[in-house]
């Protein structure tokens, strides 16, 4: 092992002031800053400002157009951007990027889809495709808005696919903010298929009544860079929040993650899921907080990651908070950084198979299993496809 991966391993930190666990690494890399600079997903508890953790800039064009947006399926549930709801939603659901980032959504620039999931809306599924047709002039930004109110009783599924053209080059701004009534299960699935040069912001936002469920599976399959902020307040008693991402980072991509769980109810849970794989001088910063609020006794939270670092030029930071302001709960983290070891390069090459092909599957099959959860057949095709894409499969075949 060399001495620039020896440094990308683990270091755990407890303070027990405020009981925060961290889990860092000391690789560094600076942003640089030719346009606008926003701050986006910083950390709910800061770390030393030397590791460049805190949160992250990015260079951003606020002269933005409305994104296109397409939808299918379940599309009855569509309501006015005028409503009660859709001011109250966007008012007060907060999301991972921060408040930072709300100028790229400036209701004037976007555009805006709103959805009202009712008793009608149960157990429907509505697909939501953003392409990259307002940015066809090239470096032209653009941004939209979801926004999901989900009634009491009702278990509704959102799927939203992020695709572009190659040569285009202009970025995606979008959030997607989601209200979950009492007793109701929403479902939240996105898959990032964007070409090289366009990069995008996802911001997520959600709040939960009592017993209510979010359930986020995150695919990132584009090669573009990608900023993710998610956050969801687990304000009901027995609300639950479940979360699955997989990501493939390629060929300098930068990803960079902040998800934000705070458990305010009381006997709240939160299970977090984080695999993917690293490889040609990719990128990726991951920051997983749950934060047990005063009250929220008897909450429990765990959050996991598994990382394969596929060369030396990869980097890799990792840093999983626990922050705690009640005693009665239960939260947990862990995680796996490192290469195939030489056990299982051995078992390959037994077989014939090189330590390019093994790496690649290794990959595959870490993330077929984030694929599964999608649960929809036709989205699971379209994500299966994208990963041979990445894995030069096409290339193989010819």
């Amino acid at each position: 092992m060399s001495i620039y991966r020896e440094i990308q391993n683990y270091i755990y930190i407890v303070y027990c002031g405020k009981y925060i666990a961290y889990g860092i690494n000391t690789g560094m890399e600076s942003m640089m800053s030719n346009i606008s600079e926003y701050k986006i997903n910083a950390l709910p508890s800061k770390t030393w400002y030397w590791l460049n953790l805190n949160d992250t800039k990015i260079t951003w064009d606020s002269d933005v157009r409305p994104c296109n947006i397409e939808t299918d399926g379940y599309v009855d549930a569509f309501y006015d951007t005028q409503s009660n709801d859709y001011a109250d939603i966007s008012a007060s659901v907060k999301t991972g990027a921060g408040e930072d980032a709300d100028v790229l959504f400036a209701e004037d620039n976007i555009k805006s889809l709103v959805i009202n999931a009712d008793k009608g809306a149960d157990n429907k599924v509505i697909y939501v495709n953003i392409d990259d047709s307002a940015a066809a002039d090239n470096m032209v930004n653009q941004s939209g808005k979801l926004v999901v109110n989900v009634e009491d009783n009702v278990t509704f599924t959102i799927i939203e696919t992020f695709n572009g053209k190659d040569g285009v080059t202009g970025n995606t701004a979008f959030r997607t903010l989601i209200d979950a009534g009492k007793n109701s299960h929403v479902k939240l699935v996105q898959v990032f298929l964007q070409p090289k040069g366009q990069d995008v912001l996802s911001d997520i936002g959600s709040r939960c009544a009592d017993e209510a469920g979010f359930e986020l599976v995150q695919l990132f399959l584009g090669e573009g860079s990608l900023y993710d902020g998610i956050r969801t307040d687990l304000k009901g008693d027995k609300s639950e929040f479940i979360c699955d991402i997989g990501y493939f980072g390629v060929d300098k991509q930068n990803i960079d993650i902040n998800l934000i769980s705070n458990h305010i109810g009381k006997k709240t849970n939160c299970e977090i899921g984080v695999d993917g794989a690293l490889k040609d001088a990719a990128k990726k910063v991951f920051r997983g907080t749950i934060d047990f609020k005063n009250g929220s006794s008897g909450s429990t939270g765990a959050e996991t990651e598994n990382v394969l670092l596929l060369g030396d030029d990869v980097v890799n930071k990792t840093i999983p908070i626990i922050l705690c302001a009640e005693e009665d709960v239960n939260g947990s983290h862990g995680a796996t950084i490192g290469e195939l070891d030489p056990e299982t390069l051995f078992y390959f090459a037994a077989r014939g198979i090189d330590s390019e092909a093994a790496e690649d599957i290794m990959t595959k099959g870490r993330l077929e299993v984030v694929v599964r959860k999608i649960e929809d057949e036709k989205i699971e095709k379209l994500a299966n496809e994208q990963l041979g894409k990445v894995l030069g499969e096409e290339e193989q075949n010819d």
